[in-house]
């Protein structure tokens, strides 16, 4: 229901960014003439565009003050023919349609690179869900927790209190993770320093043992290490082949593949091997409930 709800809003999001050079071609084509004088121009800050004001007169005699838009910083003190459309009066040229015609372009080929991305996070969704397997491998992920695929609620996310920060200049936030019964199943304690990518300590309930999440580094194009508390490598977590952010697969220390994932915003799909053990799962599941609060 959500992925298809964030759809429609890029969709909407793509059609306002038509709305701008569509009322400014009707404005140009259809809008009504008029004679405006120009008191002044000016810009504000140095990358603000230039704002030139003045009064206009319609040819039926209305009359009108207030911005005049697609002007040069000389129209000022003269008088121009323009043409008065619903976002006011426009003098009808390149000037005039250069900021809302860019501005309008950037919008949809931004869209339609999100628009391309969620196709391929559909369908890549689509492949890890269609696959055979336990339903009990299977999760739905949030930043709230994780559920079945038939809506059954498998854990839920709690935030704790934030503790003292380790070192300064560290960011600490901290969360427990529970079973469907409330059982606490592991502890989640997220560090981060300033552009670095966030750290995850996975500890178990008692907070005696757990793990370590790390990004492997600028030269592992966005992988984890797995680590035990240690620093002994116990597995790592490698992006998909062909994408950098969105599809991960879960590896063991002998390069073994016990899961994967798929993102479809605002949902991660979580497909766990059947022999999968419990320290395991646990990592896999913090990853990608991390994954999902990275923001917050």
């Amino acid at each position: 229901m959500r992925f298809r709800l964030l759809r429609a809003a890029i969709a909407v999001a793509m059609l306002g960014g038509l709305f701008w050079p569509t009322v400014l071609t009707y404005t140009f084509l259809a809008g009504e003439r008029a004679a405006a004088q120009v008191a002044e121009c000016h810009r504000g800050a140095s990358r603000s565009p230039l704002r030139c004001t003045g009064t206009w007169r319609t040819a039926d005699g209305g009359t009108g003050s207030g911005g005049i838009y697609g002007l040069s910083r000389s129209d000022a003190g003269r008088a121009v023919e323009v043409r008065v459309g619903p976002l006011g009066p426009y003098r009808p040229g390149l000037r005039a349609a250069a900021l809302p015609v860019s501005a309008s372009l950037f919008w949809l080929v931004a869209f339609g690179a999100l628009t391309k991305q969620q196709i391929r996070a559909g369908k890549r969704v689509r492949r890890l869900l269609a696959e055979p397997g336990f339903p009990g491998d299977l999760l739905i992920v949030t930043g709230a927790g994780a559920h079945t695929p038939d809506g059954r609620r498998s854990a839920s996310v709690v935030t704790l209190p934030q503790p003292a920060s380790p070192a300064p200049g560290v960011k600490v936030t901290y969360w427990e993770v529970r079973g469907p019964a409330g059982q606490p199943m592991f502890r989640v304690e997220k560090r981060s320093a300033g552009k670095s990518v966030p750290e995850l300590v996975v500890w178990d309930p008692s907070g005696v043992s757990g793990h370590v999440i790390r990004s492997a580094g600028k030269d592992s194009s966005g992988g984890y290490a797995l680590l035990a508390l240690d620093g002994r490598p116990v597995g790592s977590v490698e992006p998909s082949a062909g994408t950098k952010w969105g599809a991960y697969e879960f590896k063991d220390d002998r390069g073994v593949t016990w899961a994967r994932s798929a993102c479809r915003m605002p949902e991660w799909v979580l497909r766990l091997g059947p022999a999968t053990s419990q320290p395991l799962s646990h990592l896999a599941l913090a990853f990608i409930i991390g994954q999902s609060r990275r923001h917050r």
